[in-house]
């Protein structure tokens, strides 16, 4: 059955069993990737996976169900599984079902032209790109992954309470990885970019950025172990954020997970730190008009000159602390519950470029990626040691690659030990960004 009229019959057999507060929720996503190695197209798979899920309020407890098929005898198993689920919930949380007439912002997540290139199209930029990693340079022994992925998503919400939204988006992305090797120095690195925007893609500057990096990382040396003033690389430092960015869910603050419970409208960084949630962010790889409850999305600033300055509330966490909803509800897909999640997260640029924050910190080490993030990091405590590449910075300058090194500090120390911030904001594949960093202090071991 068509998707609206699905949905449409769904509403109507809800209404005609005198359901009063119900939701129904919609989520359809399309992924393609291709992969090449060796000049010759070594993978290939076109994805889809779509679902409606539906909610329903009895007795103040919400009950969840949903459904793959959308065939008109799915509609009122669907609904009654949703009704004896409520019945049986213990949680005493209430949860409600969006109601308020907002205005919602015009987000254009959508490209008609990238949903127009040719898989023929795709495998060349790929093939190009290959290509270019192994005759850059004689030193460049692999490239061991060369992939792009392409995806469409769509997402529809209806309620009892007169809400009706639609929103889709798309994107594209590559991704190359080469090895290269000087004498018994053998490195690996990668380069990647994500856009909506196909035109934008270069084959070509994409495999020189992954080839130079990894050859800037042969005959690496050792260092002394101790404190050391470090710049940390834009990329390098998103993904830390990123790691670290459920300290702002308020439902760990609740739940006691969080150190920054009670901090509000407290210092907790350096004054020159400011970090932002941007749902309407333009060309922001996770930008949408509504939350995964229908609440309109709006920016708002965390961490504001180093004073916290909000949580991310969904419903539920927002009427447990008597607050208005930030708009940052979220759900693992049509099957998932509802949770909380930033949009575009990013730290706000500074005012120097890249190669004066070099200039500053004078003699020192530059880390541009880490390992073991999931593993190396203690997303309570902020506690962490991890694997890092990195470079010995020496007169401002970068001056020769370290061998594999371990940082070790605590994430909630870092923010405060942040002493300037760069203007080359990055964002990584999970939507989250910013620009390189210097942080006064930390302890690394060669």
């Amino acid at each position: 059955m068509e998707i609206k009229l699905f949905i449409d019959k769904v509403f109507e057999k809800a209404k005609s069993l005198e359901l009063n507060e119900f939701e129904i929720y919609f989520l359809s996503s399309e992924n393609e990737t291709i992969k090449v190695f060796k000049g010759e197209v070594e993978t290939y798979t076109n994805s889809q996976n779509m679902g409606i899920s539906f909610r329903v309020k009895i007795n103040e407890k919400m009950g969840y169900s949903y459904t793959e098929s959308l065939e008109e005898e799915d509609i009122l198993p669907l609904i009654n599984t949703a009704i004896a689920n409520a019945k049986i919930i213990e949680n005493l949380d209430i949860v409600d079902i969006y109601e308020d007439k907002d205005e919602y912002a015009t987000i254009n997540s959508f490209n008609e032209k990238l949903s127009n290139i040719t898989v023929e199209d795709k495998i060349n930029f790929l093939l190009t790109a290959e290509k270019t990693a192994l005759e850059m340079d004689p030193r460049v022994k692999s490239v061991n992954y060369c992939m792009l992925g392409s995806g469409y998503s769509e997402n529809i919400i209806k309620n009892s309470k007169g809400l009706e939204l639609f929103h889709n988006s798309n994107s594209i992305y590559a991704y190359i990885a080469v090895v290269v090797q000087d004498k018994d120095s053998i490195k690996n690195d990668s380069a990647y970019i994500v856009t909506r925007e196909f035109s934008e893609m270069d084959p070509i500057k994409l495999s020189k950025e992954a080839v130079q990096n990894a050859l800037n990382k042969l005959n690496s040396t050792s260092i002394e172990s101790k404190n050391y003033k470090v710049v940390i690389q834009n990329d390098a430092f998103a993904d830390l954020l990123g790691s670290m960015s459920g300290i702002f869910s308020a439902e760990a603050i609740q739940k006691g997970v969080s150190k920054f419970k009670g901090k509000l409208n407290t210092s907790v960084a350096s004054s020159i730190v400011t970090i932002i949630d941007n749902p309407h962010l333009e060309n922001g790889y996770n930008s949408s008009p509504f939350d995964a409850e229908g609440v309109p999305t709006k920016e708002k600033k965390l961490i504001e000159n180093g004073i916290l300055k909000t949580y991310l509330h969904n419903l539920k966490t927002a009427k447990k602390d008597g607050l208005k909803t930030t708009g940052n509800a979220s759900k693992g897909g049509y099957k998932g519950t509802m949770g909380i999640s930033s949009f575009n997260l990013f730290l706000k640029e500074g005012t120097l470029p890249f190669e004066n924050l070099l200039e500053f910190v004078e003699n020192g080490v530059l880390i541009t990626g880490f390992s073991g993030l999931h593993s190396g990091l203690n997303s309570i405590s902020g506690d962490f040691s991890l694997a890092t590449e990195a470079f010995l910075i020496k007169n401002g300058k970068i001056k020769t690659p370290l061998d594999q090194i371990t940082v070790a500090g605590n994430f909630f120390n870092l923010l405060k030990d942040i002493e300037k911030i760069g203007t080359d904001t990055k964002f990584n594949l999970s939507a989250v960004g910013s620009p390189s960093v210097v942080v006064k202090n930390l302890s690394i071991s060669s």
